[in-house]
């Protein structure tokens, strides 16, 4: 396949998006190629009430395609002797109590962990998504809740909570916050610059508004002040997201054996020798496609007010990022096209 740039192959994608209208939340979208070869465009308005558009430079809150910075900081961690991926999740959060100990962060990693979900936790308290929810409280919540939501390790459950105490495990191995850390050792090196993590909202950077529809199927401002990091809170656009992609073949930060472990899916047996339960091939905060004839790296993500999908295909040396400010949007689905009309073959879907 030449990967060198094909008008009608950008004229192809932009008809994916003809019918979004201008007037509303939408999207931007990008896929390039290692060498240069990209196909860029967004649609629709940052803010409806600004009538701001959206560019290729505007940030949105990516949400769960978050989950592989951390992963990638327990990583970097790890290769320095910081921690241990078999440490138990007691030795960084002891306040979870013991029922936690066999946790390990290899668990939480891949969503083996058993532990509660800390946003049942907070909804069971009566704390809505538009509420503000700090650390503090969530670690409060899962201190009382003492109870495996399964035997550690039997069982693939996707887990935000796991991927927020990561964010903690960062800190305490580090002596940094995962926003601090994420800055220094992965977004400042593969020139980032627009790329941050949130921990405090509002932001001191423009960012696209994340809206929902209500019932009347108007759009309204959705957004959330949650505090927590490590299982979303990125906030980045999709001409950042490919310097990340591209990090995958060059290994600038972390080197190309750390990088080639991100695509690691997880045990495929339990503790006992069976088969878990529901498991997936997710590997460092990123999921094994298959689609298109060939394996590639993807991650989705949904919050209060966006939605984002991430592609990285190595053998191509192709990243594919889709993100709205719109939480019903179809970002995965599009990504998907987009992938199709570059890749001249369909998904399996």
């Amino acid at each position: 396949m030449d990967p060198r740039y094909n008008q009608a192959t950008d004229e192809a994608i932009k008809q994916l998006f003809n019918k979004i209208s201008p007037n509303e939340p939408g999207y931007a979208y990008i896929a390039s190629f290692d060498d240069g070869a990209t196909y860029k465009g967004a649609v629709g308005l940052d803010s409806i009430e600004k009538k701001l558009p959206i560019t290729t430079k505007t940030i949105f809150n990516i949400a769960s395609a978050s989950k592989q910075f951390t992963a990638f900081a327990i990583l970097l961690l790890e290769q320095e002797g910081k921690l241990n991926l078999d440490d138990s999740i007691l030795k960084y959060v002891p306040s979870l109590g013991t029922y936690a100990k066999p946790v390990t962060l290899r668990h939480l990693i891949h969503h083996t962990g058993g532990l509660v979900d800390y946003m049942e936790l907070a909804e069971a308290a009566n704390i809505k998504y538009t509420d503000k929810l700090t650390v503090e409280q969530s670690l409060e919540h899962l201190k009382n809740h003492q109870i495996a939501d399964f035997p550690v390790g039997t069982k693939y459950d996707y887990s935000n909570t796991g991927y927020f105490l990561l964010s903690l495990v960062v800190e305490k191995a580090s002596g940094n916050s995962l926003r601090e850390f994420s800055k220094e050792r992965i977004f400042k090196p593969l020139n980032m610059n627009d790329t941050s993590i949130v921990d405090r909202y509002p932001t001191n950077f423009p960012v696209a508004r994340g809206y929902s529809k209500n019932r009347q199927g108007a759009y309204e401002i959705f957004e959330s002040p949650w505090e927590h990091t490590g299982d979303g809170a990125v906030h980045t656009h999709v001409e950042d997201f490919v310097k990340w992609g591209q990090n995958f073949t060059t290994g600038t930060v972390g080197g190309k054996d750390l990088v080639k472990r991100m695509g690691e899916i997880g045990p495929e047996t339990s503790p006992s020798g069976e088969a878990i339960i529901n498991n997936e091939d997710y590997a460092f905060g990123l999921s094994i496609g298959k689609d298109f004839d060939r394996h590639y790296l993807e991650h989705s993500g949904g919050w209060a007010g966006y939605a984002s999908h991430f592609m990285r295909f190595p053998e191509e040396r192709l990243t594919i990022a889709v993100l709205s400010n719109y939480d019903e949007a179809h970002s995965e689905k599009y990504a998907n096209q987009i992938a199709e009309v570059i890749l001249g073959k369909s998904a399996k879907k």
